[in-house]
C-alpha cells in the first residue's frame, strides 16, 4: 500500500516544480527532476489533473497549474482579509494623506502587505514573507505583536532574537492596545497605523498604516487620524462582507 505522506509530498513537490517553472514541465523533464517512474509520475498527473490543481496545455504537451492552485494561491496571499475590499480603503488613504499606504496581516514570524498604495516619489513598501529581525523592529511589526499573545511574542523574540522581551516593549505593547493606534519614527520616515477588526471576537492580526518621508514636516496628530478613519472604513466593509456571507438571504 502507497504512504500517503510521501504521496502527499510527492503531490507538492510535483505543483511546486510545475508553478515555478511551467516552461520546463514536460513529462519527461518533470519525471527526471523529480526522480519519479514513469508509472509514478502518471499516477500523480492523473490525480492532480482530475482534481483541477494541474492542467495540461495541447498541444505542446506541458503542466501547468490549475484553478485550484491558483485559488489556493490568491486565499493565501489575501490571508483571510478580502484584499479588494481594503485596497479601496488603502488607495484613499494614500491621496487624503499625501503618503504610500498599506495593509500588513500577522503572520506568526513575520508579517505580509495584503495590499498597498504607494504615492509618486514616496516610500516603497518591500514584502517580508520570511521570519527576519526587521519586521520585528518596524513600527507595524511592533504594533502586530501588541495584540498577540504573550506566549507568541516571547516565542518570537527567543527564536528571532535569542533573547527575552525588553520591558520597554511591553510597555509599548500595552500602550498599544490601549490606543488601537501607533506612530513610530523611523529615522526620514514616520508611520502612522491602526487597528483592523476582521471578526468581533478574533485578536487584531491587520493593520493599516502610511509611512511619510521627510519625518521633521509631518503632522502626526492629522496623519494619525487620516489612519484612524481609514481603519474604520476597512472594519466596516469587512464586516458588511461577513454578514453578506453568513446572514441568510430574504
Amino acid at each position: 500500500m502507497n504512504n500517503p505522506l510521501v504521496a502527499g509530498r510527492r503531490a507538492l513537490a510535483l505543483v511546486e516544480a510545475i508553478g515555478r517553472d511551467p516552461q520546463a514541465a514536460t513529462f519527461s523533464e518533470l519525471a527526471e527532476r523529480l526522480e519519479l517512474s514513469d508509472a509514478s509520475l502518471n499516477r500523480l498527473l492523473k490525480v492532480l489533473v482530475e482534481e483541477e490543481w494541474l492542467r495540461q496545455e495541447r498541444p505542446n504537451g506541458r503542466y501547468v497549474v490549475g484553478h485550484r492552485t491558483l485559488a489556493l494561491a490568491h486565499a493565501l496571499r489575501s490571508f483571510g482579509l478580502h484584499s479588494p475590499l481594503v485596497q479601496g480603503s488603502v488607495m484613499s488613504l494614500a491621496h487624503v494623506s499625501g503618503h504610500s499606504a498599506c495593509v500588513a496581516s500577522f503572520q506568526g514570524d513575520f508579517f505580509v502587505l495584503v495590499a498597498k498604495f504607494e504615492m509618486l516619489n514616496s516610500y516603497h513598501f518591500i514584502d517580508v514573507f520570511v521570519p527576519n529581525t526587521d519586521w520585528i523592529e518596524n513600527g507595524m511589526g511592533q504594533f502586530l505583536l501588541a495584540f498577540q499573545p504573550e506566549a507568541v511574542v516571547t516565542g518570537i523574540y527567543d527564536r528571532i532574537f535569542r533573547l527575552g522581551v525588553p520591558d520597554e516593549h511591553w510597555e509599548r505593547f500595552a500602550r498599544i492596545r490601549s490606543e488601537r493606534a501607533y506612530v513610530s519614527n523611523e529615522g526620514s520616515v514616520v508611520r502612522a497605523m491602526a487597528a483592523i477588526d476582521n471578526a468581533s471576537d478574533a485578536p487584531v492580526s491587520n493593520v493599516i498604516a502610511v509611512a511619510a518621508l521627510d519625518s521633521e514636516h509631518i503632522d502626526k496628530g492629522a496623519l494619525l487620524q487620516q489612519v484612524r478613519t481609514a481603519a474604520s472604513e476597512a472594519s466596516r466593509r469587512l464586516a458588511e462582507q461577513r454578514r453578506s456571507v453568513f446572514e441568510p438571504a430574504t
